[in-house]
C-alpha cells in the first residue's frame, strides 16, 4: 500500500511529511479522559502517519442501492482523517448529535458516506459505513450502519484498484512524487 501526507494546509505549500502533526500527544489525552482504548492496529497507524491519503483506495461499500447515487455499490476512501479531525466529530463540532454514539469518524469518500470506527461496545474495532447526517443519531432516517470490515487492518487489506490501475491516475498527484511512503499491514 502507498500513502501520501494530509496536513492542514496543503493548498498553501504544506507538501511533506515534516508538515503532518504527532497524533501521540492527542490520541493519549484522548484515551485518558474517555476512558477507552484505540484499537490497536488503528493506533499504531495513526502514531505512524497520523491519517493520510491511501492507495488503493477503492471499496465495496454494503449500501443497499437506492440510498448513494451509482449502481454498483464501490466507494473509494477520500482520505483517513487526521486526528484532529477525528476529536472534532467527536465532539460533535461538524454533524452535531448525528454521529452514532461510541463511533469515531476515521475516513471520508467524495460523498455521503463517511468512514466510522466503534470504539466502544461490541464490536469495538468494527469498521462501518454512514451517510453522513445532522439528524440526531436514530432518527429521522439516521439509524443505519454498513458494516464494512472487523477491524482497521481489515478494512485497508480489502481496498483495491481495477485491473487497469485506473484509480491509481486519480489518486496520484505530482506533488506526491517524492513523499510517498510504502506501509505493509500489520
Amino acid at each position: 500500500m502507498k500513502i501520501a501526507p494530509v496536513t492542514e494546509r496543503w493548498n498553501e505549500g504544506e507538501r511533506d511529511w515534516s508538515f503532518v502533526e504527532d497524533a501521540a500527544p492527542g490520541i493519549k489525552a484522548w484515551e485518558q479522559h474517555e476512558g477507552i482504548t484505540l484499537p490497536a492496529d488503528y493506533r499504531a497507524f495513526m502514531l505512524s502517519y497520523n491519517g493520510g491519503s491511501v492507495y488503493p483506495r477503492l471499496f465495496k461499500d454494503n449500501v443497499p442501492l437506492g440510498i448513494l447515487p451509482g449502481t454498483d455499490q464501490v466507494s473509494y476512501v477520500d482520505r483517513i482523517s487526521s486526528w484532529k479531525n477525528v476529536e472534532a466529530h467527536w465532539r460533535g463540532e461538524i454533524y452535531g448529535a448525528g454521529l452514532p454514539p461510541g463511533h469515531l469518524l476515521i475516513g471520508d469518500t467524495p460523498g455521503a458516506l463517511q468512514i466510522l470506527m466503534a470504539v466502544s461496545g461490541d464490536p469495538a474495532g468494527q469498521v462501518c459505513g454512514w451517510v453522513h447526517s445532522t439528524n440526531t443519531w436514530g432518527t429521522d432516517g439516521n439509524t443505519e450502519l454498513y458494516q464494512l470490515a472487523d477491524s482497521f487492518n481489515g478494512f485497508l487489506r480489502q481496498l483495491y484498484d481495477d485491473g487497469d490501475q485506473s484509480d491509481y491516475e486519480d489518486w496520484y498527484l505530482p506533488a506526491y512524487r517524492n513523499i510517498i511512503k510504502e506501509f505493509t499491514i500489520g
